[in-house]
């Protein structure tokens, strides 16, 4: 009988394999960036660009994400991959900022970036995306 897969380990070692979360965590620092969302409105605003566009083929890996906004009024936004599939929808107001921290990350599409697209309307908000890219041994 085979044992479950698990994204966390290597069977054949015990380590955790480079595009694991286990690895990532320990070993591949975060990035973050707070991105003004000035006049996203009811449009869409690239939070984080592909791996691709860069000219190498990857996955990112999103860890945590806060979005903080202006207003008493209720600020939403819909993340999604650059494909159209639904990621997260964040809700913020001057009192309360949405704040995400996960233990286990979320894998966006492969080859994919992050874009915000406005809900409510959203002007002089803030989204920090916390994230790590994984790319190919080869490349």
């Amino acid at each position: 009988m085979t044992g479950q897969y698990s994204p966390w380990t290597n069977a054949r070692f015990g380590f955790p394999r480079k595009d694991a979360p286990a690895f990532q965590r320990e070993w591949k620092p975060m990035n973050s960036s707070g991105v003004l969302l000035a006049s996203i409105g009811t449009g869409s605003q690239q939070i984080i660009d592909a791996p691709s566009s860069v000219g190498v083929s990857g996955t990112i890996y999103l860890w945590g994400i806060s979005f903080v906004a202006p207003t008493d009024v209720a600020q939403a936004i819909l993340v999604e991959d650059d494909n159209g599939k639904d990621i997260i929808t964040v809700v913020a107001t001057e009192n309360g900022p949405y704040f995400l921290q996960l233990s286990t990350p979320i894998q966006i599409t492969p080859n994919s970036g992050l874009k915000a697209t406005g809900i409510v309307s959203n002007t002089n908000s803030y989204i920090t995306p916390l994230y790590t890219a994984s790319h190919l041994n080869f490349e």
